[in-house]
């Protein structure tokens, strides 16, 4: 009985550490996102600033702005009896 217990007891452990790690390794990628994001935002200025790109040569590239509508309201009719 005590093997049992002693190897639940590992795995919890084991558990434990493999969450602790992810959260820690979950803290170095948003910290490793922010510091590329950085540096590849001032690249794609410096290269619209090199080649004169305008808002129009860029539009194919970007995310477009959806407009949001406001929805249609149906139409009920009422039946003449």
């Amino acid at each position: 009985m005590t093997d049992t217990n002693t190897s639940a007891q590992s795995a919890s452990d084991q558990l434990a550490a493999a969450q602790k790690a992810q959260a820690e390794l979950n803290a170095k990628i948003e910290a490793l996102l922010t510091q590329t994001r950085e540096e590849d935002l001032a690249t794609v200025k410096r290269l619209i600033t090199t080649h004169s790109f305008s808002a129009t040569d860029l539009r194919s590239v970007m995310k477009a702005k959806s407009s949001r509508t406001a929805p249609r309201k149906s139409t009920s009719r009422r039946r003449k009896i």
